[in-house]
């Protein structure tokens, strides 16, 4: 098994009838040559990128890598190149991104992105050796597309004067991926109010994160919160399960008391898959 062991060394040496050397011990070496029987492997279960919607094509999204036991010095037996077999869901077109087979650099391709419509594109990936004429195996980016200032607000004229828009959530909250240093999208949440102390939690809403770490705008957030107890719990484990990870903490619970009418809450919550942290905003 030339993985485990690629070479030997052997000393021999010629003697004569009665045992007298007759010449110098002499060194042979055996190379083990190499046999391709080993499949690629990614080096993530899933690879996880962001890009801004609307950006021009040659963009940089994120990089992926494979790895392969076999010799990729004197043969291509472990030369890996890559390719995307999929792209899921395939709007504005199937084939918006594209990766440099060599290195795996996965990019944008093809302008249309827009977050509005398709905020998350799912690749499948293959990583095969010989160049991409051998054996393979397949592997998974997830791509976000964040958002761009695009939308203009639009002026309600039956809106009373001087109350323009749409009154904020009275809690508002921010996670922080502190492995990426990007926003906590997609992460699951539950906000609870202790009603009575001899009975379980009232559920009030849920939601999840959106792109930018920020409560989904089209969750049943209240605008006003009574003075109280009230709970947030972060499903963390199932969030760091999609990011790849193992995590520490299967959910983050915060409790927290409102004490005066109207109080407005903001919640930062910094997450790692073995630690978090939290504090009262502004």
């Amino acid at each position: 098994d030339r993985e485990a062991i690629d070479r030997y060394v052997l000393f021999v040496h010629a003697v004569s009838a009665n045992g007298r050397p007759l010449e110098d011990p002499m060194e042979i070496i055996i190379r083990v040559l190499d046999r391709n029987d080993n499949f690629p492997h990614f080096t993530k279960p899933v690879f996880y990128g962001s890009v801004p919607e609307k950006v021009t094509p040659g963009t940089s999204v994120v990089q992926v890598s494979a790895t392969d036991a076999d010799d990729n010095v004197d043969s291509y037996n472990g030369v890996v190149s890559y390719s995307i077999l999929s792209q899921d869901p395939p709007e504005p077109h199937p084939e918006m991104f594209t990766i440099n087979s060599d290195t795996g650099l996965i990019s944008v391709v093809l302008s249309g992105l827009d977050r509005e419509k398709v905020p998350r594109y799912t690749l499948i990936l293959q990583a095969a050796d010989l160049q991409g004429e051998g054996l393979s195996t397949t592997g998974t980016a997830v791509i976000t597309v964040t958002g761009a200032n695009d939308n203009p607000p639009v002026f309600n004229p039956t809106t009373p004067a001087g109350q323009e828009g749409t009154p904020h959530p009275a809690l508002t909250v921010h996670a922080l991926n502190v492995l990426t240093g990007l926003p906590a999208s997609g992460l699951a949440m539950h906000f609870a109010q202790l009603q009575d102390p001899q009975q379980p939690w009232a559920q009030i809403s849920k939601s999840t994160t959106n792109a930018s770490g920020h409560l989904d705008p089209s969750s049943t957030m209240p605008r006003r919160l009574e003075p109280g107890t009230y709970k947030l719990r972060f499903e963390t484990a199932a969030y760091w399960q999609e990011q790849g990870y193992p995590s520490f903490y299967p959910y983050v619970e915060i409790v927290f008391s409102v004490t005066a009418a109207d109080q407005k809450v903001h919640i930062p919550l910094l997450l790692s898959p073995y630690s978090y942290t939290t504090y009262r905003g502004n």
